[in-house]
């Protein structure tokens, strides 16, 4: 299994198919690039599409390294990791798909790399940039999210959100330490940049996502565009609506 080592020397496991345009594929929070990816058939779709998918298992999960310090994952990081990718398998040019987590790496990376010509963000919405009252605990998400991850019983955990990501991750059996870890960094606020993106983005949010609807962050975004599908958080990678959102998006813009 191919892996590459980022500039701080952490190694990170690949994943690259097809020929054709490069679609780099960015996974969300517990997830890798089997869960995200492959079991909601996005990558066979994008292959079956004449693309290449270029994806990883970002730091702290999957079959990457899983670094306990919070420096490890601070500030760009995660963004330099990519980038770190695209330098290995020397592509010029891509398109980036990112779920959740992965979705605000993607946008963050696109203000940072030029490479960058379109991005498609799964699970993104208008709580991100605070317009809604709930968006004003997201400030602490990570560190209360980092804090469900550590607890030692988590029946304690109150709320449903928190009891979510906790359970999945012990399904998977992550490596709870190092994820805390990476939502205790401290890493730019999607406020502070996206309005720095420039390319085309297309926002995808399931109606029944508590992030809300895609439309006022693809209105903030100087080229975006919004689509809402069935589904929750989680639900919107399978649905045949975003995989066929994407490949329009994509062919749009190629």
């Amino acid at each position: 299994m191919p892996h590459f080592e980022s500039r701080d020397g952490t190694s990170l496991h690949y994943d690259d198919q097809g020929d054709g345009s490069v679609v780099l594929l960015l996974h969300g929070l517990v997830g890798d690039v089997n869960i995200d990816w492959v079991r909601s058939g996005i990558l066979d779709r994008l292959l079956d599409e004449g693309y290449r998918t270029v994806a990883y298992d970002a730091r702290g999960h999957g079959l990457s390294d899983k670094p306990h310090d919070v420096e490890a994952y601070a500030d760009d990081t995660l963004e330099c990791d990519a980038s770190c990718l695209l330098d290995e398998l020397g592509i010029g040019w891509c398109f980036v798909v990112g779920f959740s987590l992965g979705a605000r790496t993607a946008l963050r990376l696109a203000a940072l790399d030029e490479r960058v010509r379109g991005v498609v963000a799964l699970g993104l919405g208008e709580t991100n940039l605070g317009a809604l009252p709930a968006a004003a605990q997201t400030q602490s998400a990570g560190a209360s999210i980092a804090r469900a991850l550590r607890t030692d019983d988590p029946g304690a955990i109150a709320e449903p959100g928190l009891r979510h990501y906790r359970a999945m991750a012990d399904a998977v059996r992550a490596d709870r330490d190092a994820l805390a870890a990476l939502m205790s960094a401290p890493r730019p606020k999607l406020t502070e940049f996206v309005d720095d993106v420039r390319v085309p983005v297309l926002v995808i949010t399931g109606r029944d996502d508590p992030v809300g609807a895609p439309g006022p962050l693809a209105e903030r975004l100087a080229d975006g565009a919004a689509v809402t599908t069935a589904g929750d958080h989680a639900g919107v990678r399978e649905q045949p609506d975003t995989h066929q959102a994407i490949v329009d998006f994509l062919a749009a813009h190629a």
